[in-house]
């Protein structure tokens, strides 16, 4: 059985479309779960603030400013 080329390039159009909807949506996804790791880090710092000072104070030994 033979396909017809306009049911190949619609299949090849479908199959674009749906990996480009793909695509945007993980990249949404990924953005999204970059943004609640930033907000957790932050939190934590906030939330214990002798970690955060221990954090830098072993940045400033790091990069010889103290």
């Amino acid at each position: 059985m033979q396909a017809d080329s306009p049911t190949l390039i619609g299949l090849a159009v479908a199959a674009i479309i749906v990996i480009w909807l793909v695509f945007s949506v993980l990249k949404k996804l990924f953005g999204l779960a970059l943004i609640a790791a930033i907000v957790a880090v932050i939190a934590l710092f906030w939330f214990n603030p002798g970690l955060a000072n221990q954090l830098w104070t072993q940045a400033q030994t790091l990069l010889g400013i103290r």
